[in-house]
């Protein structure tokens, strides 16, 4: 079944939207843990109820949704290669991509996902890579783009809401590894 007319060229704004109704809920099941009462309850009810709205629409079977997953593998290839080739130069990626945030990498990373999730996988931003002397256990983040290919090799995209959702699971499991760094004091020095 081939999506509509209407579906696919409303498919972006869908896609932003569930994005956001999805970070909607993030913050409303964060405050409703923190103070468990009748408003946060409603608050996060009411966003998940839009999350299921949107759910519904991004779930119709689109054979163009495959070209996000192959982006997305795209992307994960091209990265690990870039920090083997940094390797070995003896160096490593620049976590804070001239910014004061070491988190500037990460942020770069899930903005190229999200560009291939939006554009329907049309678009795969390269992620360029500048060198550091500063070494940091960036095994993570190749362990990470192993595990996307692991996982997206053999899958296939039936929908827009399959891409959403592997793009949320990465959006959350490289987020986890660089706090686990961060946490854990390894992510080098500035």
């Amino acid at each position: 079944m081939k999506p509509s007319i209407k579906n696919y060229y409303n498919a972006p704004s869908v896609l932003v939207k569930s994005l956001e109704a999805i970070e909607n809920f993030q913050s409303a099941h964060k405050i409703f843990l923190k103070k468990n009462n009748e408003e946060s309850k409603k608050s996060m009810a009411q966003s998940l109820q839009m999350v299921k709205i949107l759910q519904d629409e991004l779930s119709v079977p689109d054979e163009s949704a495959d070209q996000i997953r192959l982006a997305f593998l795209k992307q994960v290839t091209a990265l690990e290669q870039n920090i083997e080739n940094i390797h070995l130069e003896g160096l490593f990626p620049d976590l804070y991509r001239d910014s004061e945030s070491c988190f500037r990498l990460l942020h770069d990373i899930l903005d190229g996902f999200k560009i291939s999730l939006l554009s329907k996988g049309e678009s795969y931003p390269f992620i360029e890579l500048s060198t550091s002397n500063n070494e940091w256990k960036d095994h993570g983040v190749v362990a990470f783009c192993r595990d996307v290919k692991n996982n997206l090799n053999p899958a296939k995209f039936r929908s827009l809401w399959d891409a959403l959702q592997c793009y949320e699971k990465n959006k959350t499991q490289l987020t986890y590894t660089f706090e686990i760094l961060s946490l854990t004091g390894n992510l080098g020095k500035q």
